[in-house]
């Protein structure tokens, strides 16, 4: 059971580091923006639909946590990353 648990956290550390290794990899890519960007998006995105300027921030602020907690968010078409 022990050699069990080992593997699997062995698995996930290694896909946890490929998927930051290709996250990197694709940063420069065309489409891409920084996490700082995206939140202004959002922020002018949600001013457009209606939302008052404290809405609006607040939405700004969460997809900025949410993109630098994970290392990546999407703003329509666009993909954030850290």
């Amino acid at each position: 059971m022990r050699q069990a648990f080992n593997i699997a956290v062995v698995l996930l550390l290694g896909y946890l580091m490929a998927d930051r290794a290709l996250m990197r990899a694709q940063a420069g890519e065309v489409g891409t923006i920084t996490c700082h960007q995206g939140a202004e998006l959002v922020k002018a995105s949600a001013l457009k639909k209606g939302f008052g300027d404290v809405g609006a921030s607040s939405q700004s602020e969460n997809f900025l946590s949410s993109c630098l907690v994970t290392g990546r968010g999407q703003v329509g078409d666009l993909i954030a990353r850290d």
